[in-house]
C-alpha cells in the first residue's frame, strides 16, 4: 500500500479511499496544482497468468474511454501511467457512494428521487452512445451518488467502442443479473442493451426487488430469455401503474421493441411522471369540491414569505424538536445550519440593537437549556458503548452529537457557553473511558473460552468506531488519536489470538483444533474485518510499524490465511473427487447430500481470498501471490470438473436433474466476477449460456 506523501506519476498520495478486486483506490493530488484526484491502482504483481492480460487490457481502455468522454455525469479520467509493477488511472474525484449501497442504508427512497437518478442516467447514457461507447455494464455498482443525489457513471472498463478490436462477439462480459437476453446469448450488441439495464436498475429501485431472480445463474439465464418480469405495480401497491408499461417496453426480450435511445426512454419517464401526478390530482379531487378548490385556486395569490430572526427563531426551534423527538438526520442538520446562519446575517442588519441583543439572549438561554438538558440525556442514554444493550435506542446517535456540536457552535458565536462546554467535557470523558474499560471485556472475550467469539468483538469494534468518530465531531483531536491507538492494539490482540489457534490446529491437526478452527472460518468475515482494521487504524501512525502490514502480526495473520486457502481448496477438490466417485452409483444424491458443506468451503476460500486481494501490496508479495495462485488453481479445477461431469448429460437433465452441479458452478461465477477474474467467469457463463439455449 502506498503511503501518504508518496508520489505516483506528478501525483502525491494523500490517503486511502477503499479496496477493490484489482487493487486500492487513493485520495490524491496533482502536484502541478493541488488538484484532488482519486488514483485507481493495480498491483500487476497480484495478477494471474491466465486473467492478467485481459486485466490490463480493460484497465487501460477505462482509461482511454473515460479520457475521451466529457460529461458532468460521467466520470472523467485524467490521466493513466505505470510505476514500479503499479498500473495507475487519475481520475475526478467523487464525493459520494455507490448506488447499491445508497440503497442499502436508505431502502425506499421517494419516487422523485429514484425518477432523478435514473434520467441522469440516461442522459450520460445518451451522451455516451453519442460517441459511439456502449457501457455494457450498468448496474447500482458503477452508479456513484453525490449528497446532492446528482449520480456519476462509472467503470468502462468492460465498455464497447465502435471499431474496437478488444471485444468480440460471443463474449459474456458484465453481471447476468444486470445483462440484456442479446448479452447473455452472446451477440452483437447495440446502445439497447445498456437501456435493458437501465430498465433492471429501474424496477430495483421501484420495487426493492430484481426483475429476474434465482438460485442459479442457469435458471437466471433461462428467465432473461424466456420469462416476463411482474409488472412493477403488482410487486411495489404504491406504485402507480402508469410506469409498468415504460418498464415493459425497456425490458422488452428483442432489442426492436425496446426504446430506440436513451432520450427516448427519458421522455417517456417524464410523461409517465406527468400522468402519475394527473392521477393523483384526480384522485384528491374527488375528495373535496371542484367548485371550491377552483374558486380558492383564482381568488388566492401566492405569498412571498420574507424570513424575520424571530420566524427563524422558530423554525430552528421546532426542527430541533423534531430532531429529538423523532429522529435527527443529516439533512436536517443541514438546515438548521443554514437557518443559524441566516439568523446571524439578518441580526448584523437588525434595526435596533435593544431588539437584538434581547434576541440573542433568547436564542442563549434556549439552547443551553431545557434543549440542551434532553439532548444530553439522549446522546448518554443511546451511546452505542460496548456490550450494553439498547433499548428503544433510534439509530441516530452520531447525529445527535452533530446536533449538539450545532448547538455549541452556535453559543460560541454570541458568547460564553459554559454549560455546553461543561457537557461536552462529560461526553469526552464518558467516551474515552468507555474505550479504556473494554479492554477488560475484550480479555475476557478471548480467553474465557478456547475459540474467541468474533461476531461479538467485531460488534463491539463497530461500536468502538462510532465512540472515535463522535470524538472526531466533538474536535477533541488528541483523545481520538490516543482512542486510535488504543484500538490498534486491541485489534492487533484479536489477530494474535487467531494466529495462535490457527498455528495449534496446523500444527497438530486434531479434531479438537479441526473444530475450533471450522467454528473461526464460519466467522472468517470477521475475520477480514479485524484485520482490514488493523492495517486501516495503523496507517500513518508509529505503531504501524510494530503491528500492523510488517509487523508480526500481519505476518503470521498472513501466512495463516495461505495455509487455510490451501486446505480449503485441497478440501474441496478431494469432496468432488469423492462424490464424482461415489455418483457412479448414487447419481445426482451423491453431490446433493454434501452440498451445504461444498459450498460453505466454497465461500470461505472465497473470503480469504478477498482477505488477500484487499491487503497491501508491501506486505509480502510473494505470499499473497501464492495464496491468490492456491485459489484460482482450485476454482479452475473444479471448474474444469463439473463442466466435464455436466457435458456427459444431455441438455435437460444438466438443466433439471443435476442442478447442485449448476448451483456450484453458479457460486464459482460470482467469486469470479467479485475478484474480476473475467476469463474464469466467461467460461463458466458460456456453459451456463451453451445448456440453457439448447435446452
Amino acid at each position: 500500500m502506498l503511503r501518504a506523501g508518496q508520489h505516483l506519476g506528478v501525483y502525491r498520495i494523500e490517503t486511502l479511499l477503499g479496496r477493490g478486486a484489482m487493487g486500492i483506490v487513493y485520495r490524491g493530488v496533482r502536484l502541478s496544482d493541488n488538484q484532488p484526484v482519486a488514483i485507481k491502482t493495480v498491483h500487476t504483481d497480484l495478477l494471474m497468468r491466465p486473467e492478467r492480460e485481459a486485466i490490463l487490457s480493460r484497465f487501460r481502455q477505462e482509461a482511454a474511454i473515460g479520457m475521451r468522454l466529457r460529461h458532468p455525469l460521467i466520470v472523467q479520467i485524467y490521466d493513466c501511467g505505470e510505476q514500479d509493477g503499479i498500473l495507475y488511472l487519475t481520475m475526478q474525484l467523487v464525493e459520494g457512494q455507490e448506488l447499491g449501497r445508497l440503497l442499502e442504508q436508505q431502502p425506499t427512497l421517494p419516487l422523485g428521487m429514484n425518477l432523478a437518478i435514473v434520467l441522469q442516467m440516461l442522459n450520460a447514457l445518451a451522451y455516451a452512445h453519442g460517441q459511439g461507447v456502449i457501457h455494457r455494464d450498468i448496474k447500482p455498482s458503477n452508479i456513484l451518488v453525490r449528497r446532492d443525489y446528482t449520480i456519476v457513471l462509472t467503470d468502462f472498463g468492460i465498455a464497447h467502442v465502435h471499431g474496437s478490436e478488444l471485444t468480440h462477439t460471443g463474449e459474456l462480459l458484465g453481471s447476468p443479473l444486470y445483462m440484456s437476453p442479446e448479452q447473455l446469448r452472446g451477440e452483437a450488441v447495440d446502445k439497447r442493451a445498456d437501456l435493458f439495464s437501465a430498465g433492471v436498475v429501474f424496477y430495483y429501485l421501484l420495487t426493492h426487488r430484481k426483475p429476474f431472480a434465482a438460485d442459479s445463474l442457469a435458471t437466471l439465464m433461462y428467465k432473461v430469455l424466456q420469462e416476463e418480469p411482474l409488472p412493477p405495480s403488482t410487486v411495489n401497491r404504491e406504485l402507480p401503474a402508469v410506469f409498468d408499461s415504460v418498464l415493459q417496453r425497456a425490458l422488452a426480450k428483442r432489442p426492436a421493441q425496446r426504446f430506440t435511445s436513451a432520450l427516448e426512454f427519458a421522455m417517456a419517464l417524464r410523461q409517465a411522471r406527468i400522468d402519475a401526478l394527473e392521477t393523483t390530482v384526480v384522485s384528491a379531487g374527488r375528495r373535496v369540491e371542484s367548485a371550491a378548490l377552483s374558486a380558492k385556486a383564482h381568488q388566492e395569490q401566492p405569498t412571498i414569505v420574507v424570513p424575520t430572526t424571530e420566524i427563524l427563531i422558530e423554525q430552528i426551534v421546532s426542527l430541533t424538536q423534531k430532531c429529538l423527538t423523532e429522529r435527527a438526520t443529516r439533512p436536517r442538520l443541514h438546515q438548521l445550519a443554514e437557518w443559524f446562519d441566516m439568523w446571524f446575517t439578518l441580526q448584523e442588519r437588525a434595526p435596533s440593537r435593544m431588539d437584538s441583543n434581547a434576541e440573542r439572549q433568547r436564542l442563549q438561554e434556549w439552547c443551553a437549556g431545557e434543549v440542551l438538558t434532553v439532548l444530553a440525556e439522549r446522546i448518554h442514554r443511546d451511546a452505542p458503548l460496548p456490550g450494553q444493550i439498547l433499548t428503544g435506542a433510534r439509530g441516530d446517535w452520531l447525529e445527535l452529537m452533530g446536533l449538539f456540536v450545532s448547538l455549541r457552535n452556535t453559543i460560541h458565536r454570541l458568547g460564553q457557553a459554559p454549560a455546553l462546554d461543561a457537557a461536552r467535557d462529560r461526553i469526552i470523558q464518558e467516551l474515552t473511558g468507555a474505550v479504556f474499560h473494554y479492554s477488560n471485556e475484550l480479555n475476557r472475550l478471548l480467553f474465557s473460552e478456547d475459540n474467541p467469539q468474533l461476531i461479538r468483538i467485531s460488534a463491539d469494534f463497530t461500536r468502538l468506531e462510532l465512540l472515535q468518530l463522535a470524538l472526531e465531531e466533538l474536535g477533541a483531536d488528541a483523545e481520538k488519536q490516543t482512542i486510535q491507538q488504543t484500538l490498534l492494539l486491541f485489534a492487533n490482540q484479536v489477530m494474535s489470538k487467531l494466529n495462535m489457534l490457527i498455528r495449534q490446529f496446523l500444527g497438530n491437526q486434531d479434531p479438537l483444533a479441526r473444530f475450533e478452527v471450522t467454528s473461526l472460518l464460519v466467522e472468517v468475515e470477521e475475520m477480514i474485518v479485524l484485520a482490514e482494521r488493523l492495517l486501516e487504524w495503523g496507517a500513518g501512525t508509529a505503531a504501524v510499524e510494530a503491528v500492523g502490514p510488517n509487523g508480526t502480526t500481519m505476518t503470521e495473520f498472513l501466512e495463516s490465511a495461505h495455509a487455510l486457502g490451501r486446505l480449503l481448496a485441497d478440501e474441496l477438490i478431494q469432496q468432488f473427487q469423492q462424490e464424482q466417485s461415489h455418483s457412479m452409483k448414487a447419481g445426482e444424491s451423491a453431490f446433493r447430500s454434501g452440498q451445504a458443506v461444498f459450498l460453505g468451503r466454497l465461500r470461505q476460500l472465497g473470503l480469504l481470498y478477498r482477505f488477500a486481494a484487499r491487503l497491501e501490496p508491501s506486505v509480502q508479495v510473494q505470499s499473497l501471490h501464492q495464496l491468490t495462485t492456491e485459489v484460482y488453481r482450485c476454482l479452475e479445477q473444479l471448474t474444469e470438473g463439473l463442466l466435464t461431469i455436466l457435458e456427459t448429460m444431455d441438455p435437460q437433465q444438466a438443466i433439471t436433474t443435476a442442478e447442485p452441479l449448476w448451483v456450484r458452478l453458479s457460486v464459482i461465477a460470482e467469486l469470479a466476477e467479485q475478484f474480476a477474474w473475467q476469463e474464469l467467469q466467461q467460461r463458466v457463463l458460456r456453459a451456463i449460456r451453451h445448456r440453457v439455449i439448447a435446452a
